[in-house]
This record gives C-alpha cells, structure tokens and sequence, in this order.
C-alpha cells in the first residue's frame, strides 16, 4: 500500500515548511517528511537575523535580499501567526584599514541597490553602543535588518501549509528512496511508503546524505557551530553585532570563534558561534567553544561578566564548493528536486520559496535561477522534467 501525492517534501525546516506552504496554496497535494520535530533542525538553532548586508554582490543575490525583506512586512498577516518580526540595526566591527575598504565599496554597491549601508567612524560606533569595548576597532559598517524568532517562524509555515491542505509528518525520517530508470518510484519512512511524481530534498546539511539514498550525489558539506543563549539582560544594546573578519577566521581552521549576537523580546542575547571543521553529523557542544565564545563577548562588553548562560547548543552548518545555494533538479534525474546551502537564508525564504514551488510544479519563474543549478556540480545540464 502506498500513499500518493503531487510533491514530496523531505525536510521539515524554514526551507521545506515555506516551500510546503506554496505549494499547497497552488492546489498540489503535497507531503512533508520530517526525521524530528518541525523546525527542530538547523533552523531551530539560528539567530533569528534577516541579514542584508553580507552575502554576495550578483543582481540575483541583492534581488533576494531586497524583494526578500520587503515581503516580511506583510507576512505575519499572510501566514496568519506572528512571529516576532521587527527591524533591528546591525553594526559589522571592522579592525582593519583593509577591511574597511572592503566595507566601503560593499556599502556603495548594496547601497546603489536600494539595500541602505553606512560606515560608522570610532566616535560615531561608540555613540550608537556606549556599552561596547571599542578598542582595536575602526568602525563600524551599519545597515537595517530584519530579526524574528525561529521557532515561531517555522510554525507560522507550518500552520500556514496544514491550512492550505498540505499533510506534515514529523518524526518520520526517509530511510530509503527507489529509483525506477530516471525517476524516484517511492519514499519509504516509518514502515510505510509514499510515492509522487516530484520528491523535493531540503534537509540542510543532511541533504547529502539523504540523496545518497538515492544512490546519487550533492558535495552538500558542512561545519559545526555552536552557540548559547543567556539570560534576560538589561544593559542596553541597542543592535545585532557581527564581526566584519568572520569568514576569514572560521574558513580552513580546525576550530575558531567569531563572535555576535542577537537580543531578542525578553531580552536575551543568543550568541554565536565556535566553528568546528567536523566529517560528523551531530548536535554536541565543547567546553572550549562555549567558553571561547563567552571570554570574547565578554571582551566586547565588559558589563556582561555577570550574565548567566541559559543554554547552549552544536548544529552542523550547510554549504556548497562555492557557497552558492544549490537549488534545481538533480542532474540524471526526471522527479528529484533539491535545495540545500542557502545565503542569508530567512532573508531570501518568503521569495525563493515560492520561486522553488514554481520551479517543482513547472510554473514560469520571474527570474533564471541558473546560477544555484545542481548540475554545475557534475559538468552535465540538468535533466528534463
């Protein structure tokens, strides 16, 4: 006996739910297959920014940051749940000559694209956070964007597709996928087996190993971060914190600490992150990457000595060879859809998920996606569908 349905979806995270919801709405019967609970994955573990300001400089990825944050202004009301959205400042800490220059022509490109960033000198950084240890930093590079809380981000969605008739399965993992000539003949989860004629993998960093299933391939390849989450503060911090040498600090060591953070509604900070180069798939945290994080914040903002850490937690962090997305139909495959390694991923999601329900259901998209296809991977075109 097998369940039939229009798309399976196997991957119950902010991609998988939004893609879901979309679909639903244009009438396919639709399925989501998810190993645990709803959102629990990767998108449980993030911060909850929309960021805006440093993901790459191509029109298709200043289109998504744009059009992307400009539909959260009414997608509360769409999704009819609230979740925690508001617009909160970023300030990016430069210390370097180098990088400010860096920063400075990002500021004029995304600028020139509607995405407003300004460059803070030291007198100006220190006014907007009085709290902030500002020594060793040039300056700041400020933008506008957007935060929310995850979690309710990810029930909104899945409210949302429940609604419009899409059925969610959590605590299902896919364990094997058969393959008739080019096409997938079934999913099998939990004892039972489903079948459609399209399956869509977005599982983040367990995308490789679920197509895998398939006998095929994505070089889907992840690191491991870790975070926590404190206690309410009451010191006023009035913006989101990143760090503008983050990527050259994690990228080809075996562990590194960049430290931000995000404070939320009750006024809790989650911050980030201790990177881990890491071959395993697992949730784990280290005692050198907590306490790194938390010395580090602390040299930023003395007056947080004091504050106590709620929680913490490790996640395996997706991305591609060239940390595009890869987001298309697998190369040799008639039915088999994939999205994995996302950029700025809440802040791209309200547009490109529907982009990809279109793409899944053969619908004319506004815009070529060919720049995330699968099949730059493989050398070969991606197959007919």
């Amino acid at each position: 006996m097998r369940e039939i349905y229009d798309v399976i979806v196997v991957g119950g995270g902010m991609a998988g739910l939004s893609t879901a919801y979309h679909l639903a709405q244009r009438g396919a019967r639709t399925l989501v297959l998810e190993a645990g609970d709803l959102g629990g994955g990767t998108s449980a573990a993030c911060s909850g920014r929309a960021q805006v300001s440093e993901g790459h400089l191509d029109p298709l990825n200043l289109r998504l940051v744009r059009d992307g944050l400009a539909r959260f202004e009414t997608l509360e009301e769409q999704l009819g749940t609230p979740f925690e959205w508001r617009r909160v400042g970023y300030l990016c800490l430069i210390n370097s000559q180098s990088l400010w220059q860096d920063w400075e022509e990002r500021a004029r490109l995304l600028s020139s694209a509607s995405i407003p960033v300004e460059m803070l000198d030291l007198d100006e950084l220190r006014s907007a956070e009085p709290y902030l240890d500002a020594r060793g930093f040039l300056g700041a590079a400020y933008s506008l964007e957007g935060l929310l809380n995850p979690f309710l981000f990810c029930r909104a969605y899945a409210k949302a597709a429940r609604r419009s008739g899409a059925v969610l399965r959590p605590h299902s993992p896919v364990t094997a996928i058969t393959r008739q000539g080019s096409r997938v003949k079934t999913v099998q989860a939990k004892g039972r087996h489903y079948a459609a004629e399209r399956v869509a993998i977005m599982c983040g960093p367990w995308t490789r190993r679920v197509v895998a299933l398939a006998r095929a391939d994505l070089p889907i390849h992840h690191t491991h971060a870790e975070a926590f989450v404190t206690e309410p503060t009451s010191l006023p911090l009035h913006h989101t914190i990143g760090l503008a040498d983050f990527y050259e600090t994690i990228h080809g060591r075996a562990r590194a600490v960049s430290v931000g953070f995000t404070r939320h509604l009750d006024g809790a900070l989650v911050v980030t992150e201790a990177v881990t180069q890491s071959d395993q798939l697992h949730r784990h945290t280290s005692p050198w990457g907590l306490g790194r994080i938390a010395a580090d914040l602390v040299a930023l903002y003395p007056e947080l000595a004091r504050t106590r850490v709620v929680r913490g937690w490790g996640i395996p962090t997706p991305y591609t060879p060239d940390d595009e997305p890869a987001i298309g139909w697998l190369p040799g495959w008639d039915n088999l859809f994939v999205a994995a390694g996302f950029l700025l991923t809440i802040t791209a999601l309200p547009l490109l998920s529907e982009w990809m329900a279109q793409m899944i259901l053969d619908e004319a998209l506004p815009v070529a996606l060919d720049l995330y296809s699968p099949s730059r991977f493989s050398g070969t075109r991606s197959s007919s569908h």
